[in-house]
């Protein structure tokens, strides 16, 4: 009964859309494959070729390739990125284009291969590597953080949390230099799509450098001056070891100016994609989380839908971003499969693979269709539930992506995958008829 509650008071608050779905067999299974994770892979072609290979035989339509990693380098040559020549322990060679091996031996294999650009991520936390750690270092974000039990501004280098290290969004000669990667990409290469990964900020922590309170401010128009900030935006503090935001008086309106600084940048850069190849399909990937997903600047819904919460502004809705996209890839990274085994595990109902489905379809309406995304580490105890949230993913959204090829191969659900894409996908056999 507390599930049905919660999930009426969801739909009444963020709106409701009537549809469809399309049946599973005609739904595209899409794998994921992270160059950093399949760096030993992609650095040769039989590399490549047992990736197609394994992807083809277990019911695989098209292959994910990270193009832009978050490192801020790219896997082939670019006079405008800088390129990734090493990982960890395994080297690129400047002789060797990875995404050229992978379009000429997926064609052999009636494989697409759909191109992924971490967008504003220019440099790796961890490995302290990429163009934010050297020219671009002006380029970072600017974190509102907790230091030494203190609210306090620095640079996202110093901060030093997750591995993403971001560039500021808002940055004009940022945006522009994004752009400028992505248009030289497709005209050099004739790949099947384009997916953006990283168009947002790194979180409710960004960015908050002068620039970007300067840009607020002329959102907030009427001459109208930030005069203590960030705390009119919102208050940081420490209870109990716990992080506390305490919104102010214009907490509504940053989120709002966030989400359309976002929106302004994506109708850039898709009308200078259609410039160069008007009929390139063009996704985004985002987080399924979307009741805290404003948290990222990033409003993935589309337009019809109101959010009624606290932290949405009156205008919030127009700063959606469904309608522009061929279709969105929706991040459904939960160990749970069912809104039920959420809930009866403390979680909230849409911490599930069926709930966040749900949440996704709802939001977005009719605005584009709905992909749901698996993480396969989350389903690493148990094959079965794995095939479970596979199944639930398909039945419940348009399409499937799988991440990643290295954790299928870590933890060997080859088999598991092609019960579920090809085996369960083929049309019943018809019974045949009764003769006398």
């Amino acid at each position: 009964m507390f599930l049905r509650i919660t999930l009426t008071c969801f739909f009444l608050s963020f709106g409701f859309a009537s549809f469809s779905y399309s049946q599973e067999n005609d739904k595209k299974a899409v794998l994921w494959c992270d160059p950093l994770l399949n760096i030993k892979q992609i650095t040769n072609r039989n590399g490549i070729i047992n990736i197609l290979n394994k992807a083809g035989d277990a019911g695989f339509k098209a292959i994910a390739l990270g193009v832009k990693t978050i490192t801020g380098e790219v896997i082939y040559n670019s006079k405008t990125a800088p390129r990734l020549f090493d990982w960890q322990d395994s080297q690129l060679h400047l002789n060797f284009d990875p995404v050229q091996v992978f379009l000429n031996e997926a064609r052999l294999r009636n494989i697409e291969i759909y191109a992924v650009f971490s967008i504003f991520s220019e440099g790796h936390l961890i490995e302290r590597k990429g163009p934010i750690y050297s020219d671009r270092s002006a380029w970072q974000t600017t974190v509102y953080v907790i230091e030494d039990e203190e609210p306090t501004l620095m640079p996202v280098t110093e901060w030093g949390y997750g591995t993403a290290a971001f560039a500021n969004p808002l940055l004009r000669e940022v945006q522009d230099y994004e752009i400028a990667i992505i248009t030289e990409f497709i005209q050099k290469y004739n790949v099947d799509g384009l997916i953006f990964d990283k168009g947002r900020f790194s979180g409710i922590e960004a960015d908050f450098s002068d620039y970007s309170k300067s840009e607020f401010e002329k959102f907030l128009g009427s001459g109208q001056r930030v005069s203590w900030w960030p705390d009119e935006v919102y208050e940081l503090k420490s209870v109990n070891d716990e992080l506390e935001i305490v919104p102010g008086p214009l907490f509504q309106e940053w989120l709002e100016f966030r989400s359309k600084s976002i929106q302004s940048f994506f109708k850039r850069l898709i009308d200078s994609v259609r410039s160069v190849d008007p009929a390139i399909p063009v996704a985004n990937f985002v987080g399924a989380w979307y009741p805290t997903y404003y948290e990222y600047g990033v409003n993935w819904a589309g337009e019809a839908n109101r959010p009624e919460e606290d932290w949405a502004s009156r205008n919030y809705h127009k700063t959606a971003i469904a309608e522009m996209f061929n279709y969105l890839v929706v991040a459904c990274f939960f160990p749970r499969t069912t809104m039920e085994e959420a809930e009866n595990a403390g979680a909230d109902w849409w911490m599930s693979v069926e709930g966040s489905s749900i949440i996704a379809r709802e939001v977005i309406g009719l605005a584009t269709p709905v992909h749901a995304s698996l993480m396969v580490e989350q389903f690493k105890e148990n094959a079965d539930t794995f095939k479970k949230a596979l199944r639930t993913a398909l039945k419940l959204t348009d399409g499937l992506y799988v991440y990643d090829f290295s954790q299928i191969e870590k933890y060997k659900y080859w088999d598991e995958l092609k019960e579920v894409l090809i085996d369960e996908s083929k049309p019943a056999a018809k019974e045949p008829a009764l003769t006398r």
